[in-house]
């Protein structure tokens, strides 16, 4: 929770003071709201996944509704479905070989963001028909990690794989599987022609959980998962390909730093009606 209040912290004094800027220009405001989707790619990050590979990157699709404040500032909503995935089998990491641990999770998001221009944007206007920009905001997203054994797929969340089945013994909780992140990334708008914008946006969430993939702190003794459980069997998979690594007390995963998925998307949208404010100043 620490790391959440740091991370809004630094997004929202960044944005008051980009927001403070923009807002000191003198401009002629227009203020439009919009409607569209977007198409694009997922791409998780964290304990199977340690080095940014973008090899198990996945199809993503969303809408969004975003209203123009004036021409330097815009709120958008969005909600947005991917699935992300990873195994340490495609690793180069010897551990992580010898780990052998896998993961697929569905995601489910919706979320609220700030865009700030980098310059002026104005709707029909061709000189100020394009801008890149800022976005950050806050976001929650719904999982539910799965592995595959033996032909069949398990919820991870409930067999309990660092012994959260067992929290008076391993002092572990379930997590929970819908959860907070921040977003903040970078994109480009331009207006095409009419009432059409297109857009082309990379956003990092940075998540609040480090169990996106079901893998963060230490293996837990089998006794405790119960001997031959499938609990036992997806907590440690080393055995499949090599000899067994997982003892009590043993690295799992790295528990410095939470998970978190970077999405591609290009998107385009439609004003839904479109006004014009007086000067500002």
């Amino acid at each position: 929770m620490q790391a959440f209040f740091q991370s809004f912290k630094l997004v929202s004094t960044t944005f008051i003071l980009f927001s403070t800027l923009f807002f000191c220009q003198k401009a002629t405001a227009q203020q439009h709201s919009e409607i569209g989707m977007w198409l694009g790619s997922a791409t998780y990050f964290g304990d199977l996944n340690p080095d940014y590979s973008f090899a198990k990157t996945r199809p993503a699709l969303g809408v969004l509704y975003r209203y123009t404040l004036n021409d330097y500032m815009a709120l958008k909503a969005t909600a947005s479905a991917t699935w992300v995935e990873h195994s340490d089998a495609i690793s180069k990491n010897p551990y992580q070989q010898a780990r052998n641990l896998s993961f697929k999770t569905n995601i489910i998001e919706v979320a609220g963001f700030i865009d700030l221009h980098f310059q002026k944007f104005v709707m029909g206007n061709t000189k100020y028909h394009f801008t890149p920009y800022l976005t950050a905001g806050l976001a929650f997203f719904h999982f539910n990690p799965k592995a595959k054994y033996e032909g069949e797929w398990f919820n991870l969340n409930e067999v309990g794989t660092e012994g959260q089945q067992n929290t008076d013994y391993s002092g572990k909780k379930a997590y929970k599987l819908i959860q907070p992140a921040i977003p903040i990334g970078f994109g480009i708008k331009n207006w095409v022609r009419g009432k059409w914008t297109c857009h082309v946006e990379a956003t990092y969430r940075n998540t609040l959980t480090d169990y996106l993939d079901d893998v963060s702190s230490t293996y837990v003794s089998t006794a405790l998962l119960g001997d031959g459980s499938i609990a036992t069997q997806l907590a440690d998979r080393s055995g499949e390909v090599g000899n067994r690594i997982g003892d009590a007390g043993q690295q799992r995963g790295n528990i410095v730093g939470n998970d978190g998925y970077f999405m591609l998307n290009v998107g385009l949208t439609y004003v839904l009606f479109n006004k014009q404010c007086p000067r500002s100043y």
